[in-house]
């Protein structure tokens, strides 16, 4: 049985056969944005949560 919080409570929403069938009902969005491709590559970046580069 799969349930959902809806701020309050948990309540009923549906059945699911098993975790990935759950997750289809739960995340539809996430298999069509999984399957679209890879997410692209990020450059080197200055940004502050990055390590600052060690000179050569």
């Amino acid at each position: 049985m799969i349930q959902r919080w809806n701020g309050h409570v948990w309540e009923p929403h549906g059945f699911a056969a098993d975790l990935t069938e759950a997750r289809r009902v739960l995340f539809p969005d996430t298999e069509a944005a999984r399957s679209s491709g890879l997410a692209p590559k990020l450059g080197p970046g200055t940004g502050k949560h990055r390590k600052p580069q060690t000179p050569r």
